[in-house]
């Protein structure tokens, strides 16, 4: 199952990817800048390639907030 979004920011557009019913990947031009992982009504945002190197940046209630979160670290 993978369904896609694209959000478009100042910083250009983020394409999010749902690999399962918890996990995405979030992806520019450049690359993956990250993962928004749903842990009960929490989304939390992880900055980076690789999902096993990821670092926590944020929480929020929304998915719209956590992409959110990785667009200001571009």
């Amino acid at each position: 199952m993978k369904s896609m979004a694209k959000y478009t920011t100042d910083n250009g557009s983020m394409q999010v990817e749902k690999h399962s019913d918890v996990l995405y990947r979030v992806v520019t031009d450049a690359g993956v800048q990250g993962y928004i992982e749903r842990v009960g009504p929490v989304w939390v945002t992880l900055h980076g390639a690789r999902l096993d190197r990821c670092v926590e940046v944020g929480q929020s209630k929304t998915l719209e907030s956590a992409v959110a979160l990785l667009a200001r670290r571009r």
